[in-house]
């Protein structure tokens, strides 16, 4: 059989070195397979800080045991990857493998058959797609900076914006002054979301939403870890704002308990975590509970930004996919085909597979 897996290969793009810039871009795995007839796929795996050895590692394990496989076969890889591979306990890890490979397969497939990713998942919801412009920062910065970068961003035609103002040493002044400084920087048409990063307990997220009332935010995200539906559901239940979570939960198992609940409003599952397949279950499951899908992409804004688009087009409950302008164009020495932002929305692509092609000459120094 020509189409079966010939060569799986794992390449680490280098973190950004770190000076005084706003942020830098994190390492990114992407992953290259190729079957027996030489078609290409690429994929790329969701990355914490610290693990590319790691995740590298987990590829070349998972390339034993995939090579000789009919690369068609997603479902049964995917089945098989989990009860057996993972031994039906996979990590963020593992997860985070399976799913660059995923992408890379689904990548093949649409190239073997011409078509895009998304008409194989059964076409459109949308003409357009909506995303929001992530501008996190790990350094501290008085709220005039905030509002500048805020503006930065709008001007290039972005109409949503996450910022993070509070951290756990941040008092609610604090916050609320970056917040206000932001909100002053932009147009009023401009949407503002936060994100907290799981610093917060219940009582100090209540009091922060409360605070953050008048800003009449599009989502307050992540208040604590996702894995307390209850306390989750305690805290949608005396707020205003929609309530957003799920960055770090793989797959439909970990999300079923806030589902249950009706705990949130909108879920965040990460598309080189979960995967293409898996966040189309996630967001059918969503669905029957009127919560909205916005997908996690803080992976690279070529690679990762393509997938999330494939899986997310037919998504009816969408809500807007994450994007970093700050970083969209850190693969371009490398590839091409990278969406592109316009007025605040990305066009559906209609080539081939991801429609992201690469150099393999540009990309062999990458290689590990």
């Amino acid at each position: 059989m020509t189409d079966t897996v010939a060569s799986v290969t794992p390449y680490i793009i280098p973190a950004e070195p770190i000076t005084d810039q706003w942020w830098a871009h994190k390492a990114y795995v992407l992953v290259r397979v190729e079957t027996q007839d030489g078609i290409v796929g690429w994929g790329e795996c969701h990355l914490l800080t610290f693990r590319e050895d790691a995740m590298v590692a987990l590829l070349n394990r998972l390339a034993e045991w995939i090579i000789g496989r009919p690369a068609h076969d997603i479902r049964a890889f995917l089945r098989d990857a989990f009860g057996k591979f993972g031994q039906q306990r996979p990590g963020v890890g593992v997860y985070s493998a399976f799913a660059g490979i995923e992408i890379a397969l689904w990548d093949i497939l649409g190239k073997r058959l011409g078509v895009p990713i998304h008409r194989l998942l059964g076409g459109t919801c949308h003409e357009t797609l909506p995303v929001y412009a992530n501008i996190y920062t790990p350094n501290t910065h008085p709220p005039a900076a905030y509002g500048d970068i805020a503006a930065r961003i709008c001007a290039q035609g972005h109409t949503r914006i996450k910022l993070y103002p509070f951290t756990a040493n941040t008092t609610v002044d604090e916050g609320v002054a970056i917040l206000q400084a932001v909100a002053d920087a932009v147009s009023p048409d401009v949407g503002l979301a936060v994100d907290l990063w799981r610093h917060a307990t219940p009582a100090r997220a209540l009091m922060l939403a409360r605070a953050m009332e008048p800003f009449n935010l599009l989502w307050i995200e992540d208040p604590f870890a996702p894995n307390d539906a209850a306390s989750m559901r305690y805290l949608r239940d005396a707020i205003e704002q929609p309530l957003l979570t799920g960055e770090t939960l793989p797959t439909r198992r970990e999300f079923t308990d806030l589902f249950e609940r009706r705990a949130v409003d909108i879920i965040n599952p990460d598309i080189c975590l979960s995967g293409i397949l898996e966040i189309q279950v996630i967001a059918a499951m969503a669905e029957p509970a009127y919560i909205t899908v916005s997908p996690h992409n803080s992976n690279s804004m070529a690679l990762g930004t393509s997938a999330a688009i494939h899986a997310s087009a037919g998504i009816p409950n969408l809500s807007p996919v994450e994007y970093f302008p700050l970083f969209e164009t850190a693969l371009d020495d490398v590839c091409t085909g990278r969406p592109h932002i316009e007025g605040g929305e990305v066009s559906i692509p209609d080539t081939p597979g991801l429609g992201v092609i690469f150099d393999d000459d540009a990309m062999a120094a990458f290689r590990v």
